[in-house]
């Protein structure tokens, strides 16, 4: 009888306290929840205070320093700011030559601009050139690029025609670029669309003078651009075939030339022979045509990457129509080419098939060398009965040799023979001598970020 109420008893002593105990374990699990709930409040206030506070001073923009660019991003990419420029210290002597060619060192470029994307559509860039001791602007737009593969530019860019043109002077592949660079539109004040895929590019411009021209009060000159590229072979970026095609129509820019009155549906060419700046003498001149109507130019274009190899050609026309009325007076057409083929040891040359462009060297670890050579020519002569141009042609071969210790910096070296003919001829002041052939030693110390 002890037994059987001793058994009960001590199952009720020991129930008590675990029963205390589960309601100290129910009240702890309450008293955490509570915790938490608290926890989670303040940290979705204090996420709401950080996206006030964000909205309140703007997007928070992260650095980047990849392949030696200075860039600042946001986490969605939707807004950047890159910091751009490149220095150019450039030297050059002669040997052979009957005309005064002084042995020269110079600064060739010196920019500084920038490059921003804001709400993900809206781009701009700018860029200012301080060489030669003189502010020269240089890019300045504004672009929308909300509808696909595309971009709508507004401002001052260049004119979508010659490939090397084109090309960015810090991606060039010579020290400087080919004759017919001499004659393009270059940079203009335009409204242009342009349209990207992955085998071709396209683009068209309605553009008006550029900003270094004294307009004096005259209605300015303008024309339009079309340029079109395909890549018939496209295996990777690395192993691509590129054709293009380009033309430009373009009145006279307005100008005042003689005596500050204004002189205009006038035009010229000239070019030095694909020599820096240091060197000023130009041996290729055409005279002043008066009374013109209209320049025409047309282009085609032929380049490639394969592996370690790089190729790119150019065939350019130019005409010039005169105003009616001026039966004295001829048209003219002239024309230029050139060739040029690259050789890259430890890195490579992408093609772009978007922009229809050949890109720039990407070194490998320890540094890029590169072999180039090329063969240019431009004529500037059309013997016609009447009112005949004598600008001279000329026939350049260059071998060039280029070092990329990193994507930042480049050291070009250049040897280029000139053969000028019988009506190429510097300024008296440089000696006014015809048929002067030569040699050009250049070399280029190039920084760029």
């Amino acid at each position: 009888m002890k037994k059987s109420l001793a058994t009960p008893l001590i199952v009720a002593m020991l129930a008590i306290p675990a029963g205390a105990l589960a309601q100290t374990d129910a009240e702890r699990i309450a008293d955490l929840e509570k915790r938490v709930e608290s926890l989670v409040k303040k940290d979705k206030a204090r996420t709401a205070d950080e996206e006030k506070a964000k909205a309140a001073k703007g997007t928070t923009l992260r650095a980047s320093t990849d392949k030696g660019k200075l860039e600042w991003t946001s986490a969605d990419g939707a807004n950047s700011f890159r910091l751009a420029g490149r220095l150019q210290l450039d030297g050059v002597t002669f040997s052979g030559n009957e005309n005064r060619l002084a042995s020269a060192v110079a600064i060739r470029r010196v920019r500084l601009g920038y490059k921003v994307r804001i709400a993900k559509d809206w781009v701009s860039e700018f860029d200012v050139d301080f060489a030669e001791n003189a502010v020269d602007i240089k890019d300045a737009y504004i672009g929308y690029q909300g509808f696909k593969n595309s971009e709508i530019q507004a401002g001052h860019f260049k004119v979508p025609f010659g490939m090397d043109t084109l090309t960015s002077s810090k991606d060039i592949w010579f020290v400087e670029r080919a004759y017919v660079d001499s004659w393009g539109p270059d940079r203009r004040f335009g409204l242009a669309y342009s349209y990207g895929g992955d085998r071709f590019s396209a683009k068209a411009d309605l553009f008006a003078q550029t900003i270094a021209v004294d307009a004096t009060g005259i209605d300015q000159g303008w024309g339009w651009a079309a340029r079109g590229t395909f890549a018939p072979v496209m295996v990777s970026e690395t192993r691509a075939i590129h054709v293009g095609a380009a033309t430009n129509w373009r009145r006279p820019d307005a100008g005042s030339t003689n005596f500050g009155v204004p002189q205009v549906y006038e035009v010229d060419f000239s070019s030095r022979p694909e020599c820096t700046k240091a060197s000023k003498a130009k041996f290729l001149n055409s005279p002043k045509f008066a009374q013109t109507e209209w320049v025409q130019q047309y282009a085609g274009e032929l380049a490639g990457v394969w592996d370690a190899f790089a190729w790119q050609a150019e065939y350019q026309t130019t005409s010039v129509t005169r105003r009616d009325g001026n039966p004295t007076l001829e048209d003219h057409d002239f024309d230029g080419w050139y060739g040029q083929v690259s050789y890259v040891i430890n890195g490579k040359r992408k093609y772009a098939a978007s922009e229809g462009l050949v890109d720039k060297v990407s070194p490998g670890k320890g540094g890029a060398y590169e072999i180039l050579a090329r063969y240019s020519t431009l004529d500037l002569n059309d013997l016609t009965a009447t009112d005949a141009a004598k600008g001279g042609s000329a026939k350049n071969f260059t071998l060039g040799a280029n070092w990329y210790p990193n994507t930042s910096f480049r050291v070009m070296l250049n040897w280029t023979h000139v053969n000028n003919d019988e009506y190429a001829k510097p300024k008296s002041a440089y000696g006014g001598k015809v048929n002067d052939d030569f040699d050009e030693y250049q070399v280029r110390l190039q920084f760029a970020f």
